[in-house]
C-alpha cells in the first residue's frame, strides 16, 4: 500500500476538504518536537526526529491536511529538565504549536508537563517512559498529556513475568543509575517485586557515565543473585555488560528497551549477547508494510543498517498518524478540540507497530500496554525474537492493546 492510498484509507484526503477545522487559511500548521540530540540520550532523540521528518513529509508530499502543510518546529532540551521546560514555554506560547510530539527523558518530562496542562495544548510522548509521566494529571477534568510509549511499569511487570514466573529466576539485583529514569525504574522494579513476595538482593545505585562497575557487580554475585535488572541508558548499560563479562559472571542480564540501544550493544560488543528486554517493535524480525517502509528510507535517508533506536522512531513514526487522525476529527485546532479527538478517536489508525484501535480515552492517556510486548535478546550483534512464538504474534498488523470489556447492565425480568 502506497502512502497515497494508506491517507485515502484513514479519509485524511477526502475529509480534508469540508472538515472546517482546515478552512479560510493555507499556513503551515505547527507541530513541537523536542528530545535531546548529544550525549547519552541521543540516539533516542536523532531516532525519533529522523521518524517524524519521514512521517510529515509523506504527509506534506500528498497534499498536506486540507492544503495545509505541517510543520515541524524542531528544539533540543539537551536532556535537561530547565531546559525542557523552557522549551515548552517557547513552542506553546511564541510558536502557537497545535500540539507536540516530544520528550526522550522522563525526568525532562516530568517537569515539562506542566506547561502543556496550563496551556491546554497537547503533549504525545514517544519515547519518556517514566510510569508516573501520563498520571500526573489524571485525577483532573482534563488531561493533556499522551503517550505512545511502553510505561516502565508494564515492561518491568512483563520481564518480571519472564524471570520470575517462567524461569524461576527469583534472586534478582537492581543496577539503577542516580537519574530521575534510574530512580522511577528502581521503584517499579522494588513495588513489583514486591507483589510477587519479593524484594531485591542486591541494589546499586551509580552516577551516568561511570567507567567499571565491577565492584558492585561482585557484591551481587555474592549476594546470590540469579539475575540483573539494569535501569540505565546504553552507554551504562554498555558499562554492566563488559564490567559483568570482566568477572566472568554468566547471569540473565535484563533491563527495560534500553538494552536494545545501538549505543548499547555497539559499545558493549560480545559482552552484550544473552542479554534480554521487552519491546514494541524488532526492526530485525518480521515487519508489516508500514514498518518496512519505515525502515528502509530511514536507511536511505540517513546512511545506516541499523536505526540506532528502532522503537523510539517507530513509536514517534506512529505518534504522528494518530495526531492526524484526531486533528481531522476534531472541530478545530485548539487544544480542547484536539485533546477530545485523541480520547475518542472513530478511526483505526494502522501503523508500524500495530493498528491502534481507539487507543485513548479520557481515563486512559496510554496508547500501549503490555499485551503488545515481545522478549527481544541479543544475538550477535542485533535484537532478535527471544522466543519462536512472539514471531508468529508479531506478524499479525492488527496487534493492538486489549480493550477494556463494557460491563452487561442485567435487564430486569418482566411480570
Amino acid at each position: 500500500m502506497t502512502m497515497r492510498q494508506l491517507l485515502l484509507s484513514l479519509g485524511v484526503l477526502t475529509a480534508s476538504i469540508a472538515s472546517p477545522a482546515f478552512a479560510q487559511t493555507t499556513a503551515p500548521i505547527k507541530v513541537g518536537m523536542n528530545c535531546t540530540y548529544e550525549g547519552g540520550s541521543s540516539e533516542m532523540g536523532i531516532s525519533m526526529r529522523a521518524a517524524l521528518r519521514i512521517a510529515v513529509k509523506e504527509i506534506n508530499d500528498v497534499g498536506g491536511v486540507g492544503g495545509r502543510k505541517i510543520e515541524l518546529v524542531e528544539r533540543d532540551d539537551k536532556a535537561k529538565p530547565d531546559i525542557g521546560v523552557a522549551v515548552a514555554e517557547d513552542l506553546v506560547h511564541k510558536e502557537k504549536v497545535v500540539a507536540t510530539i516530544g520528550y526522550c527523558n522522563s525526568g525532562v518530562a516530568a517537569k515539562a508537563v506542566d506547561v502543556y496542562q496550563k496551556a491546554r495544548v497537547p503533549l504525545i510522548i514517544p519515547v519518556a517512559t517514566g510510569t508516573a509521566i501520563t498520571k500526573k494529571f489524571a485525577g483532573e477534568s482534563e488531561n493533556y498529556v499522551f503517550r505512545v510509549a511502553m510505561p516502565d511499569e508494564k515492561q518491568v511487570d512483563f520481564i518480571l513475568h519472564d524471570l520470575v514466573e517462567k524461569r524461576g529466576l527469583d534472586k534478582v539485583a537492581v543496577f539503577a543509575d542516580d537519574t530521575g529514569y534510574g530512580e522511577g525504574g528502581l521503584k517499579d522494579v522494588e513495588r513489583l517485586l514486591q507483589k510477587r513476595n519479593l524484594k531485591p538482593v542486591f541494589v546499586a545505585r551509580f552516577k551516568q557515565g561511570t567507567p567499571d562497575l565491577t565492584a558492585q557487580l561482585k557484591e551481587a554475585r555474592a549476594a546470590g543473585a540469579n539475575a540483573l535488572f539494569v535501569y540505565a541508558l546504553g552507554p551504562d548499560m554498555a558499562t554492566v555488560s563488559k564490567s559483568r563479562s570482566a568477572i566472568g559472571w554468566s547471569v540473565q542480564q535484563t533491563g527495560p528497551w534500553t538494552v536494545a540501544f545501538r549505543n548499547h550493544i555497539d559499545t558493549a560488543g560480545a559482552t552484550a549477547d544473552g542479554a534480554v528486554m521487552p519491546q514494541t517493535f524488532i526492526q530485525d524480525g518480521v515487519m508489516n508494510e508500514r514498518a518496512t517502509s519505515l525502515v528502509l528510507q530511514y536507511a536511505r535517508q540517513n546512511n545506516v543498517k541499523n536505526i540506532t533506536c528502532a522503537m523510539c522512531a517507530a513509536q514517534a513514526y506512529d505518534s504522528m498518524f494518530i495526531l492526524l487522525n484526531a486533528m481531522f476529527q476534531a472541530k478545530d485546532l485548539t487544544g480542547p478540540a484536539i485533546k477530545d479527538a485523541l480520547e475518542n478517536l472513530e478511526q483505526r489508525v494502522a501503523g508500524v507497530i500495530g493498528i491502534y484501535h481507539k487507543p485513548y480515552s479520557k481515563e486512559d492517556h496510554e496508547a500501549m500496554d503490555g499485551s503488545i510486548l515481545v522478549l527481544g535478546q541479543v544475538k550477535h550483534g542485533l535484537v532478535q525474537y527471544a522466543y519462536p512464538s512472539d514471531v508468529k504474534r508479531s506478524i499479525l498488523a492488527s496487534r493492538t492493546k486489549v480493550q477494556p470489556k463494557k460491563a452487561i447492565t442485567p435487564v430486569a425480568a418482566t411480570k
